[in-house]
């Protein structure tokens, strides 16, 4: 067990745990972890509960015309999204606009007050 361990590295083995895709090294290390911190070990016993449950539940199935509603959604939404676009290429921003209006003005103020 490496002592400069952060609890990140520790969510990190608890969800390799889960998933099962931890090392011979890590497991151990894992291990060690659980059996010196009771709290991790029964967080992790209700994390892995709580997954076989969610295993047991049968899968639902989507409605016929969900699908569809949800590409005539978007494709309106991006064809509205284009329209309210085509008037900002046109745009200038005011961070822009505004410099360029005061160096105008400096140049025009400058020839007129030139002898």
């Amino acid at each position: 067990m490496r002592p400069e361990s952060t609890p990140a590295d520790v969510e990190r083995l608890f969800l390799g745990a889960v998933d099962q895709a931890l090392s011979g090294d890590e497991e151990a290390e894992l291990a060690a972890r659980l059996e010196a911190d009771p709290q991790l070990r029964a967080r992790l016993e209700a994390y892995r509960a709580a997954i076989r449950r969610l295993h047991e539940v049968p899968r639902e199935r989507a409605p016929d015309g969900l699908a569809t509603l949800i590409l005539r959604r978007s494709r309106r939404r991006r064809f509205h999204l284009r329209r309210s676009d085509e008037g900002l290429a046109f745009r200038v921003p005011a961070e822009v606009l505004i410099p360029l209006l005061l160096a105008a003005l400096v140049a025009l103020f400058m020839l007129l007050a030139s002898p």
